[in-house]
């Protein structure tokens, strides 16, 4: 009996010897996503035997062949694809835990997703970044562009985390979210210099403006209904992804579309285009800051406070 036990005793010291640690499936991990044990060493600043050698005691401590190397390139086997596949969902978990750590010993969170809507200038945006970097350096930021009922539609899936500039009259109900006013969106209509209406000073009326081809930018959306807006009733359109392109196929006289004021007063300015006088105007578009019910993190918290202060919404449309 005593000879058993100790047997057992022996047994379970084997099984913890053979633990694989998070470091290994990393190894793993970043093997599989470069392709090869010399591409991986590059990415991770090692030399390429580094790499062999770490492989080799893994799969000696394992017990187990992870890589074939029969062939010119070595891949892995499918106990080694089943080891890698299986340790993603535990390095998900580790990293998930590091992050939750993170805001635990800091207050801040350590990632930020903040979707702008495309009337929003993302310029005095990005300069916010300098800012919240001095104060966060250890959080990361991802920007994203949203249109219409898109940016409400990144918040509820879970791709933002803020939304800036959103439509106030597409927040979904009950759905979730929390949201403050931002600013006041003033559309107008613009052609280019040399477009046939560019000359018009009166009041132009839609059936009018619904004989030349118009610009319009598509809704983002993907799961809630696509907000109507601008010259969708032309019989001709021209549909582009973003804000930017929409600005710049008006400049090139290749439509008419409605544009942030903001937006287009500049180029007025400069005789790039030319407003137009409507007699049925595209309303002002309220906008909104939103996220999801309940997030109190302090980098939430500091974006609502600096893009909802006078010098920031000043600063926005100058």
């Amino acid at each position: 009996m005593q000879r058993s036990g100790g047997g057992q005793r022996r047994h379970t010291l084997v099984k913890r010897h053979q633990r694989i640690d998070l470091d290994s499936l990393r190894l793993l991990q970043a093997i599989d996503q470069h392709g090869s044990f010399a591409a991986a060493a590059q990415a991770l600043n090692v030399v390429t035997s580094t790499i062999t050698h770490a492989v080799r005691g893994l799969e000696e401590r394992l017990g187990l062949q992870v890589f074939d190397r029969s062939g010119r390139r070595v891949r892995f086997t499918a106990n080694g694809r089943a080891l890698l596949e299986r340790g993603r969902d535990l390095l998900e978990r580790a990293d998930a835990f590091d992050d939750e750590l993170q805001a635990l010993a800091t207050g801040w969170e350590p990632r930020l997703s903040i979707a702008v809507d495309e009337v929003i200038p993302m310029q005095p945006v990005i300069a916010l970044l300098g800012e919240f970097i001095a104060v966060a350096p250890q959080s990361t930021v991802r920007l994203s562009r949203e249109a219409a009922a898109g940016s409400w539609d990144a918040l509820l899936a879970g791709r933002a985390d803020l939304v800036v500039g959103a439509p106030a009259r597409a927040r979904p109900a009950g759905a979730g979210c929390e949201s403050c006013p931002f600013v006041p969106i003033r559309f107008v209509l613009a052609v280019a210099a040399g477009h046939p209406l560019a000359g018009r000073q009166d009041l132009i009326d839609n059936e009018e403006i619904a004989r030349h081809r118009s610009v319009v930018m598509g809704d983002t959306s993907r799961a809630l209904p696509h907000l109507p807006y601008g010259l969708l009733d032309n019989r001709l359109q021209l549909a582009v992804p973003d804000e930017a392109s929409k600005l710049e196929a008006i400049r090139l006289g290749l439509g008419c579309g409605f544009l942030p004021e903001a937006v287009a007063r500049p180029r007025v300015k400069r005789g790039e285009l030319k407003l137009l006088k409507v007699r049925t105007p595209h309303p002002p578009s309220e906008s909104a800051l939103g996220w999801r019910a309940g997030e109190q993190g302090r980098a939430l918290r500091w974006w609502v406070q600096r893009l909802t202060a006078p010098a920031f919404v000043r600063r926005l449309f100058d």
